[in-house]
């Protein structure tokens, strides 16, 4: 179930989070009406009556160069641009009423008219102090904080520092323009195109939204003004979200990468479902490996052996590949998701909305993956180990089941929340205040970026509580699979970073754990560890080699098989490969261990050292028999 419900993330994710068909689907395009003839700053500031405070004409050189960013994007509507609609969010309360920028007075410039269109536009820079960890473990949420009217030499003497430049330009449709002094009523729409960069000159993103206000004004003919005097939105009506962002290559790279990765998925596990055949990877060209990662020669003897789960996050290729397709599409995604998360919280229930939320956060399972098997590397690139169980640090990097992994997903959930607390210690200076020509926002200081090292503290944190704690819970399951080569080839020998293959100890013989397993299985989890895992090369140890030799020399008259699985494993991996012990009566000559060349290859020896033989192991896949290896 957790496999299908991973594949169903994948699917959402992929399908319903694609920037290419959001954008092709045009939902967001009547968005764009109030701009979509207007050319120029110019132009807006003729067709529109903004308040004298809160015209483009006011605004810094970085807002004008945002608003005119915004004009050519809904001008041109290229193939440079997506224009992306979302949602819809209920208006519950005042947490999402935005209609209050609208109270102000307006110039009419012709007082013979029918109807004024209204325009305001707010321009600031967001000051934001500390982030999460700071906010824990410091002083910077209690300590004084800014008041409405600093400017930023108080703003940056309380420790505050600039994170976002903001310009946000609300347009109406046309307003009934009343007789002079009399108190009128109305409902108009309100075009929102809020412009966000988080650094200075770099092209904005755009926040897309339609509101309906309710308003309260009055026309002064002696002053040629309106005065809006109350704008609230109605309660029970939706606002809809969309948004403008520039199409760079990540998005796109990723897109084709998360195509890719699900080709991969598809492919190989369908080839997981069967037997693969026992061959020698490490005669075969970069051509035919590439190729044997999803087309591996198979027998038609059925095999089940890896899960979908299996393949997601215990694949280097796919967690690499899905890696870097998250990390490119974070450009969009992280603000996208955010910006949603913000009004989907203020607007209610939404079960599909939860759903489309959680396939774009769940996506950082894979960097979590991605982060552990890196870890396995580098230990095992610095360790001056010399054989397979000697470091001990790589033991601890690897889940019993893919459960654990689960788990991690509760913090990541919580991410665009984590953010935002954050920031939570921020206050905006407006253009009205101080000339923001000279300040700048650089981009490592910037919203999203100042909020990645206490992120990833959490995230390794919760790697590391999970890591302990599923060691702990499951230690006589570790203490098995380090005992026996084919789990330290995973656990201590390999990148895998998921110790659920189907094991059962079968026997003790002399201090050494042994497994049985039908050899068809073994055959297709050798083919996914010599393909789809990085291998370290580490030989076995000496003492396992000699308990091996050992064992062969036993008499099986004194071997004692366990009879039953034992109650620790009742609940770890799927077992649904591994047999029932053999009787004492199995010869001892069957004994046999699996171990790597220093160069990876993986092999499968018996008591004398020697390579079983591929003939040896067909004939046991075509008879359907077991393999016991120590």
């Amino acid at each position: 179930m957790l496999g299908l419900a991973c594949v169903f993330l994948l699917c959402v994710d992929m399908l319903c989070n694609n920037w290419e068909v959001i954008d092709y689907v045009g939902n967001a395009k009547h968005l764009l009406t109030p701009l979509l003839t207007i050319p120029t700053t110019s132009k807006l500031i003729h067709q529109f009556a903004f308040p004298r405070h809160a015209s483009p004409a006011q605004v810094s050189q970085i807002g004008q160069f945002m608003i005119n960013t915004t004009l050519a994007h809904v001008q041109t509507r290229d193939s440079h641009t997506y224009i992306l609609g979302t949602t819809k969010h209920l208006v519950k309360n005042s947490d999402n009423d935005i209609c209050g920028q609208l109270v102000s007075s307006y110039p009419v410039r012709n007082p013979a008219a029918a109807a004024v269109q209204l325009g305001s536009v707010a321009d600031f820079i967001t000051f934001v102090r500390g982030d999460a960890l700071t906010h824990w473990f410091g002083d910077t949420q209690t300590s004084p904080r800014a008041t409405t009217g600093m400017n930023e030499t108080q703003l940056r003497a309380l420790g505050y520092i600039p994170a976002r430049h903001g310009t946000d330009l609300r347009l109406t449709a046309a307003v009934a323009l009343p007789p002079s002094g009399q108190p009128t009523a109305a409902t108009v729409a309100m075009y929102r195109f809020f412009m966000r960069t988080f650094c200075t000159g770099s092209e904005p993103g755009t926040e897309l939204g339609l509101d309906t206000c309710a308003i309260e004004y009055l026309y002064n003919d002696t002053t040629q003004t309106l005065d809006v005097t109350s704008s609230q939105a109605i309660v029970g009506n939706y606002h809809e979200l969309g948004f403008i962002f520039q199409r760079r290559g990540g998005p796109v790279l990723a897109l084709y990468v998360r195509l890719a990765t699900l080709v991969l998925l598809i492919g190989v596990y369908s080839a997981s479902q069967k037997t693969v055949q026992w061959i020698d990877f490490s005669t075969q060209s970069i051509p035919q490996r590439v190729l044997r990662l999803i087309a591996p020669p198979l027998h038609r003897e059925p095999c089940s052996v890896f899960g979908l789960s299996d393949i997601c996050f215990n694949s280097d290729v796919f967690v690499v590949l899905y890696t870097l397709a998250v990390l490119a599409d974070e450009e969009i995604s992280m603000v996208y998701s955010r910006n949603m998360n913000q009004w989907h919280v203020r607007g209610g229930t939404d079960v599909w909305l939860d759903v489309r939320l959680m396939s774009m956060t769940a996506r950082w399972l894979w960097v979590n993956c991605f982060l552990l098997k890196a870890f396995k590397w580098t230990c095992n690139f610095v360790s001056i180990a010399q054989h397979t169980g000697d470091s001990q640090l790589m033991g601890w990097l690897n889940f019993s089941s893919v459960s654990w992994m689960y788990l991690s997903v509760v913090t990541l959930l919580e991410r665009n929340d984590f953010i935002e607390y954050g920031s939570s210690v921020r206050t905006d200076l407006s253009s009205t205040t101080q000339n923001l020509d000279a300040t700048s926002v650089f981009l490592l200081q910037s919203w999203y970026i100042r909020s990645i090292p206490s992120l990833a503290a959490v995230i390794f944190a919760n790697l590391v509580l999970l890591l302990v704690v599923d060691h702990v819970v499951n230690r006589k399951w570790w203490q098995f699979m380090a005992a026996n080569s084919l789990g330290r080839q995973l656990v201590f020998n390999s990148t895998s970073i998921l110790a659920n293959i189907p094991l059962d100890p079968a026997a003790q013989v002399r201090g050494a754990e042994s497994v049985t397993m039908h050899a068809r299985a073994l055959c297709t989890f050798r083919w996914f560890l010599a393909s789809h895992l990085t291998r370290f090369g580490l030989p076995e140890p000496p003492a396992a080699i000699r308990a091996l030799t050992a064992a062969h020399n036993v008499n099986p008259a004194t071997r004692v098989f366990a009879s039953q699985k034992p109650k620790f494993l009742a609940d770890v991996g799927n077992l649904d490969s591994v047999v029932a012990a053999p009787p004492p009566h199995v010869p001892t000559s069957n004994l046999s261990m699996v171990l790597q060349d220093s160069d990876g290859n993986i092999h499968l020896v018996n008591a004398f050292k020697q390579d079983i033989a591929t003939t040896a192991i067909e004939t046991m896949i075509q008879q359907n028999t077991h393999v016991t290896m120590m």
